[in-house]
């Protein structure tokens, strides 16, 4: 799986690839991240490119993200239990899909990075900067994997249609 950086993000790891082809895409699809401020509290997110499926990152310090890759996968699994109750074989798959994580350059996807600064104008705007310090992240993550999203991501997807709930499409890719 590759999880593809904007530049902020990617001069914030400062642990970045250079800019890659994959050969074998992961099931669960790659991931695009950005590096954003509320207030002055650094956050991470983190968006699925099948689903749209976020992962928010709160309170970040610079000194926490030494080894990314299995920071970001136990903070999905633990996001993917909250939010739809994995079973041990599902956590099991997921965990062998993740087992070796990319990260690099941006790949420039306009349909994801739209719905993540969309996510983030959400996240700003519907909290003031003073309340950020009391954020929960597996529940900001959550409301934002319930939000009615606008982009159709694949065209063979069983809900084709032109608004869908990220959680809705992960848990169909979960399966």
């Amino acid at each position: 799986m590759t999880i593809y950086c904007s530049k902020k993000l990617e001069t914030y790891l400062g642990q970045t690839a250079p800019t890659i082809n994959p050969s074998a895409n992961s099931i669960f699809g790659n991931w695009n991240g950005h590096l954003f401020m509320v207030g002055r509290t650094r956050c991470l997110i983190f968006m699925n490119n099948l689903t749209c499926y976020s992962i928010v990152f709160i309170h970040v310090q610079k000194k926490n993200l030494k080894n990314f890759g299995p920071i970001f996968k136990e903070r999905l699994i633990t996001q993917l239990h909250h939010d739809i109750k994995l079973t041990e074989e599902q956590e099991i798959k997921i965990r062998r899909e993740l087992a070796d994580i990319i990260v690099t350059n941006s790949n420039n996807d306009k349909k994801i990075l739209g719905t993540i600064n969309h996510h983030i104008e959400n996240l700003k705007f519907s909290s003031n900067a003073d309340e950020v310090e009391n954020w929960d992240e597996l529940l900001v993550t959550e409301e934002l994997n319930n939000y009615l999203v606008g982009t159709k991501i694949l065209s063979h997807m069983k809900r084709n249609r032109d608004f869908f709930k990220p959680i809705e499409l992960m848990i169909d890719l979960v399966k």
